[in-house]
């Protein structure tokens, strides 16, 4: 599968960053209704964008006739606040707007973002367990079956520090409504490690990710992600979890991935 690029612990509540203080935030979407945020008592705003102005739009007329929002890491509903900007003819500026919200305070001193939607989640957690002995000999069963495409990649997976994602069974959604039971041998998403880039002099450091989904028995490779996934959340509504990745850089490298329809990066969060 091509994968197309753009430019913490695995059941983290929510993400966080070492305390510092600089350049205005932004948040990137390709999705409307979803974007990134710092977290309460935090204050500080977020220039949020999208590709497209009318989901801009959107989401500045939830923020500002007070409906709610959702921490899809952290839990929880917040208000939010989304300031636009005016063009010289003082017309509204549809580029982007300043976002902050309001809700839970959080019990860490530090400075922590979450991933928000204007709309709750229908799995609000995931069950994420390390891969078992049985499940790792037959991931690694598939890769040496196509040598020639895997061959490669065998040699730099750690297949011991692999991680499971899957819904939970019985797990209450955010409206309250029961999730459907997990059919026996249903979807399964691996996470597993690959290679570490390094590069000190851009104050780069990540270690590769590769996505793999299991069904029934049969596996799918997705492809590569450039950090470690930071937590897993609901952007689909179904059984496959979105992946918040983070990397070490000179600043906040965080970038988000669906994996409904193949693996894409679907937003980003970053500054300084």
């Amino acid at each position: 599968m091509l994968l197309l690029r753009l430019s913490a612990p695995l059941l983290a509540l929510a993400c966080v960053l070492p305390a510092a203080a600089g350049m205005e935030k932004e948040s990137h979407s390709t999705r409307g209704g979803l974007f990134f945020a710092m977290l309460t008592p935090d204050v500080e705003r977020v220039m949020v964008r999208f590709d497209d102005k009318a989901q801009l739009q959107q989401l500045a007329q939830h923020c500002n006739t007070g409906k709610a929002v959702f921490a899809l890491q952290a839990g929880g509903k917040y208000q939010c606040k989304a300031e636009v900007s005016k063009t010289p003819s003082g017309a509204d500026d549809w580029e982007g707007a300043g976002v902050t919200v309001q809700g839970p305070v959080r019990e860490s001193d530090r400075r922590e973002y979450a991933l928000f939607s204007i709309s709750p989640p229908a799995t609000p957690r995931w069950e994420v367990r390390k891969l078992d002995t049985e499940g790792r000999n037959a991931l690694h069963t598939f890769l040496q079956s196509d040598k020639r495409r895997f061959g490669g990649l065998l040699r730099q997976l750690k297949l011991d520090d692999a991680t499971a994602i899957r819904q939970p069974q019985g797990v209450a959604g955010a409206a309250g409504a029961p999730l459907a039971p997990r059919a026996q041998g249903g979807r399964e998403t691996l996470v597993v490690p690959g290679k570490r880039v390094r590069d000190a002099d851009a104050f780069y450091d990540a270690q590769r990710h590769h996505v793999f989904v299991r069904n029934q028995g049969a596996y799918a490779y997705m492809g590569e992600v450039p950090g470690a996934p930071a937590s897993y959340v609901d952007i689909d509504g179904n059984d496959l979890p979105g992946l918040v990745v983070g990397e070490g850089c000179d600043g906040w490298c965080i970038s988000l991935w669906g994996l409904t329809g193949g693996l894409r990066q679907v937003g980003t969060f970053g500054g300084h």
